[in-house]
């Protein structure tokens, strides 16, 4: 439970409601889901204004006991002003992404497609997945590679694509 500090009164008082979407695809990181679902992400977000927090979880676990769930989708709301939804798939994620202000996302491309790229070529490439489809919206995003896959792909796509000042790269931690 979350009280409304003076802080995070102040933060909605300058700031317009925003919207932070987690996005792991069609891929299992419960590191990541745990992680954004945490009291200290949840706390940073809120006092940069984040008041809606939406996760799209796919395969990951998480503790479901802290949520409400109404048909496919948990939901949370916090103290004061704020809301937390987390489901697992929808057909497309082409709304999320528009509606967010925020999206933080694992750092998955098919290997095959990063193997025949240049670093330039990535930025331009016409191919689907979760960071092109916000880069093309120009979306603040945060990659955070899956550590826990069996090569380094993803790592190697999020350093590319920071290193090009398109995203921030982090880790779970």
């Amino acid at each position: 439970v979350y009280e409304l500090d003076s802080t995070f009164r102040d933060t909605l008082l300058n700031h317009p409601l925003m919207r932070a979407f987690v996005t792991v695809g069609s891929t299992r990181f419960d590191a990541l889901v745990q992680r954004a679902l945490s009291n200290a992400v949840i706390d940073v977000l809120r006092v940069k204004g984040y008041t809606s927090l939406v996760v799209q979880c796919g395969d990951s676990e998480f503790d479901t006991s802290l949520f409400g769930k109404q048909g496919e989708t948990w939901t949370r709301a916090l103290e004061g002003v704020g809301s937390i939804e987390v489901w697992r798939f929808k057909s497309t994620l082409q709304e999320e992404y528009e509606r967010a202000d925020l999206v933080i996302s694992h750092a998955g491309v098919c290997k095959k497609i990063l193997s025949h790229c240049t670093k330039i070529e990535l930025t331009v490439l016409k191919g689907s997945g979760t960071i092109l489809d916000v880069l093309r919206l120009h979306k603040p995003l945060i990659v955070v590679p899956n550590s826990t896959l069996m090569d380094d792909h993803q790592q190697e796509l999020a350093s590319a694509l920071a290193g090009l000042g398109h995203v921030k790269a982090a880790t779970v931690s």
